[in-house]
């Protein structure tokens, strides 16, 4: 047996496995027999889990739909992606509630987005590093065009709200001092230190490291 058949029985075992116990949770969670706190972290645990396949898939240029129909599991997967939506939804809504705004259900984000958007994520830090690599750099606006790109494709994956919040607090210094930034080589350099400790943060958030 080869070693990319041995992946692939590897990662459609997974795919089943995880499939499975999402939906017996939820059914478990339906009857009572579990908590909503363990449940939602449950599903949070497994979401990961699931997560971390489609990277793979991604990786060896696998097509989800193959694995899918190859394993009879079309119908019963897409049931597990609604239960993890819906669990996403209601914390989400729980916590605009929390802040007295309005949710709307075209905020919660698919799990089949999430591969892309930490792609485009992971684009914009690269990009913003090596912009602010850069010996004679003198295009504020450009870097302002790449932080409010970086903030938008962050906003887009769920749970990110730290991460956001330290990348605005970062964006609005630099614009507080770019003359600083464009003439002070070490000044840019501990910027970019910073940048690239927010950049290993989201990595190990998502526990996607290579």
């Amino acid at each position: 047996m080869t070693e990319n058949k041995k992946q692939n029985i590897e990662i459609e075992s997974k795919l089943y496995a995880l499939t499975n116990t999402i939906i017996n949770l939820s059914e478990r969670y339906q009857k009572g027999d579990l908590k909503e706190n363990f449940f939602q972290k449950s599903i949070k645990a497994v979401m990961n889990d699931l997560l971390k396949i489609h990277f793979r898939l991604r990786e060896q240029n696998i097509l989800l739909s193959e694995i899918l129909e190859k394993t009879n599991l079309t119908i019963k997967y897409y049931q597990a992606l609604d239960i993890i939506n819906e669990v996403s939804s209601l914390n989400y809504a729980s916590k605009l509630y929390q802040k007295g705004l309005n949710y709307s259900k075209t905020l919660s984000t698919s799990l089949l987005e999430l591969p892309g958007i930490t792609s485009n994520i992971t684009s914009s830090f690269i990009t913003l590093l090596d912009v602010m690599k850069l010996e004679f750099f003198e295009d504020i606006e450009l870097l302002d065009k790449l932080f409010d790109e970086l903030i938008v494709n962050i906003r887009k994956f769920p749970g990110l709200e730290k991460l956001e919040v330290q990348i605005n607090k970062m964006h609005n210094y630099l614009l507080n001092n770019k003359n600083k930034f464009m003439k002070n080589k070490n000044f840019r350099s501990l910027i970019e230190d910073d940048l690239y400790k927010i950049y290993k943060e989201f990595q190990n958030k998502l526990n996607i490291q290579r």
